[in-house]
């Protein structure tokens, strides 16, 4: 059987295209599942330990919970004010989580009819203490405009995490931003609307999706911009190595040569493609109820996870493939998080 290795960059700019099969299933292998008491809202995973945020049941409480799945172990990472993130009446709970090795940071949003805030919360395992990090608030009408801050395009990885800030006006308008580096404080990267909104990070590169549909990659240390590319479309961004993969609004992977910008090759993805990670020479990436793993040497696609609901989330990295899905069970809320092991994806090969 062939595997899912990474081909060396030459080898994968010189090998004839074959035709893609999109969604070929030898059966979705079986996968290790834990479930949580309540939905989860947000997933990040950096080596084996996954950081994900679940709403409590019935009001209860929200929690921030990194998983290793490896050894099967987990560990509350938040505190008293994101318990209640989920209580008022517009906010989105926790929107984003990010990872990197034993520091994570997430988001929470609450709101009114009027208003509304985003908190950025930090923590470092082993023994995990939340803390505020930055709010800020925006009003207006939750329906229509809101005007003032806004915090998102949190990403992480290795031992960097970053996240953008930036501001509206009473149009709506984005007037102001900025790229930061989340550490003890925040550490500005790059200023300027053109280091929105920050979808991956590798190393020390973040890649942004900027208005235009360029994508541009900074160097997070130091703000310099390493390269720009310019796909056809772009929904969702990805990197990994010498690649930046771009999900397109036509149904595409498009992937690029990271250090040039460089164009290297297209694949077809299923219809209704979300939520794209990248790792191990893999593009993986939810289409409705399916979970697939993309091998971007050959454009070999292959369904390596399903559920009884809609994919929320998936993520890859060497230990494997993460997803997650929600359910109900009598009236009760319960999160699904599934654990593929990379070699059991190799196998369908």
């Amino acid at each position: 059987m062939r595997t899912l290795a990474l081909a060396a960059l030459g080898l994968l700019i010189a090998m004839p295209a074959p035709a893609a099969r999109v969604g070929r299933s030898n059966g979705a292998p079986a996968a290790k599942t834990k479930n949580t008491a309540g939905w989860i809202e947000s997933l990040a995973m950096d080596g084996p330990r996954v950081a994900y945020a679940v709403k409590g049941n019935g009001g209860g409480c929200t929690k921030v919970v990194v998983w290793n799945v490896l050894t099967g172990s987990a560990a509350l990472a938040s505190g008293k004010a994101t318990c209640g993130a989920d209580s008022t009446s517009t906010g989105g709970g926790v929107t984003e989580v990010a990872i990197a090795g034993t520091r994570l940071a997430w988001v929470v949003n609450q709101g009114g009819n009027t208003e509304s805030s985003d908190s950025l919360y930090t923590a470092s395992l082993p023994g995990p203490k939340e803390r505020l990090l930055v709010s800020t608030v925006r009003t207006g009408s939750v329906d229509g405009t809101l005007t003032g801050g806004w915090i998102g395009g949190l990403v992480g990885s290795g031992d960097r995490i970053a996240v953008n800030r930036w501001t509206t006006n009473e149009s709506g308008e984005v007037q102001t931003g900025t790229l930061q580096r989340v550490g003890a404080g925040l550490a500005t990267v790059s200023s300027g609307t053109a280091a929105l909104h920050a979808q991956a990070l590798d190393g020390r590169r973040v890649a942004v999706l900027r208005a235009s549909g360029d994508v541009a990659v900074y160097d997070v240390d130091s703000g310099g911009l390493y390269v720009t590319v310019k796909p056809t479309s772009a929904r969702q961004v990805a990197m990994r190595k010498d690649y930046v993969v771009v999900l397109t609004r036509t149904k595409a992977i498009e992937i690029y040569n990271a250090h040039t910008g460089v164009f290297v090759r297209k694949w077809p993805v299923a219809g209704g493609a979300n939520e794209l990670d990248v790792n191990s020479g893999i593009a993986v990436y939810a289409a409705g109820r399916t979970v697939h793993a993309l091998r971007m040497a050959d454009g070999n696609d292959a369904i390596v996870g399903t559920a009884p609901r809609a994919i929320e989330a998936v993520a890859i990295e060497p230990a494997g493939i993460v997803y997650a899905y929600n359910t109900v069970k009598g009236a009760k809320e319960v999160g699904n998080l599934a654990f593929v092991p990379l070699a059991k994806v190799n196998a369908l090969r």
